[in-house]
């Protein structure tokens, strides 16, 4: 079995957060740590959510080398600019603690419910291809294509996190079915997955409740979502780390805390500009290491002034502003609508803006 160290390659704590180092470049022999989300504490209860599997579970071989090799694309997503990624995020912003944390969307969760309908495309979509969505429009870029060794190699690191949670402390790699990469690229949602005997033994489902999947919902709020209200939230509880205007910051031009509008952050078809996502997202995530700290009211609020303001623009839009809201978004989503004066998406950034002209 391959033993790699998961000592951290970024040094910063919860006391100095506001401060942020550079991230330190991984070492060559382990994959290293390169995302402040997983210095911090994740709030895990072993009683309730499912751990996922420690670096000393790595199997060893070519699995191993994908499973490294996924782990580094989804917590350095950078490294993938401008080929695939056309803006300043990496994975673990809304995957946080390096795909592993519970109603944060974990990878683990997310293989095992996939191929799975999609009303966004309209289709049945396996694994890769809700990969292939994340980057054109969470990455604001451009999908690998199908096959394709990235996402190859990320399917890979969210097959072991499944296998290695849903089993649970009897996990032992060395029993895992090796698959095919046609095998990893479909998902865990389907008649032939290979469960672990030991999953199995102790009483398993073939059809597993993946508690903390995605972002859990939360309740609509007492009063309508207010866009003055979010704004105070944010300047309160949130720009200390992503910037006054929502530019995130930079460290030798890295970006360490995301941008969350602007030109360098998810474009208008990703499902963060939806108002009840992003909702949910920071009441379960946000402030940083503080989840849980805002009230409904105020997620949904500071989500409200977060979502109206500009972004790129949604990539299915070839002109038709009005046919695009029409076809692609929904109540929640406050694209081609009318606020503050100004028609959002109108003004929006052009797609792919790290991209060669």
């Amino acid at each position: 079995m391959m033993k790699l160290s998961s000592s951290l390659l970024l040094g910063l704590s919860l006391a100095s957060i506001g401060s942020a180092q550079a991230v330190g470049s991984a070492q060559a022999a382990h994959p290293g740590k390169l995302a402040v989300q997983d210095e911090l504490p994740v709030g895990k209860a072993a009683s309730e959510h499912p751990l996922p599997p420690d670096w000393d579970k790595l199997p060893a071989g070519e699995l191993g080398e994908k499973i490294i090799r996924g782990y580094r694309y989804f917590v350095d997503s950078q490294s993938l600019s401008p080929r695939f990624v056309g803006n300043g995020l990496n994975c673990i912003n809304c995957h946080m603690d390096a795909g592993k944390k519970e109603n944060a969307a974990p990878l683990w969760a997310a293989y095992m419910s996939y191929p799975a309908f999609r009303k966004k495309n309209n289709k049945i979509n396996d694994y890769q291809e809700r990969l292939q969505g994340c980057f054109m429009y969470s990455m604001n870029g451009t999908p690998p294509a199908l096959g394709d060794s990235v996402l190859v190699d990320l399917s890979a690191y969210a097959y072991w996190l499944a296998q290695g949670t849903l089993t649970g402390e009897s996990f032992d790699p060395s029993a895992m079915v090796i698959p095919n990469d046609a095998d990893l690229l479909k998902g865990g949602k389907r008649d032939d997955f290979p469960f672990m005997q030991s999953y199995l033994d102790a009483g398993g489902s073939k059809e597993p409740a993946l508690p903390g999947r995605g972002y859990p919902k939360i309740d609509e709020p007492e009063q309508a979502p207010d866009i003055a209200r979010g704004k105070a939230v944010y300047e309160q509880e949130c720009s200390v780390c992503h910037g006054a205007n929502g530019e995130g910051q930079q460290v030798n031009d890295r970006y360490v805390f995301p941008p969350l509008w602007g030109p360098h952050t998810y474009n208008w078809g990703a499902g963060m500009q939806r108002v009840n996502t992003a909702a949910y997202f920071i009441k379960r995530n946000m402030p940083l290491g503080q989840p849980g700290k805002l009230t409904d009211q105020q997620a949904w609020d500071v989500a409200m002034y977060l979502d109206t303001r500009e972004r790129p623009q949604d990539p299915r839009n070839h002109g038709d502003l009005e046919k695009t809201r029409e076809q692609y978004h929904g109540g929640n989503s406050y694209y081609g609508t009318e606020v503050e004066g100004r028609i959002l998406g109108t003004e929006s950034y052009p797609n792919h803006p790290n991209k060669p002209r």
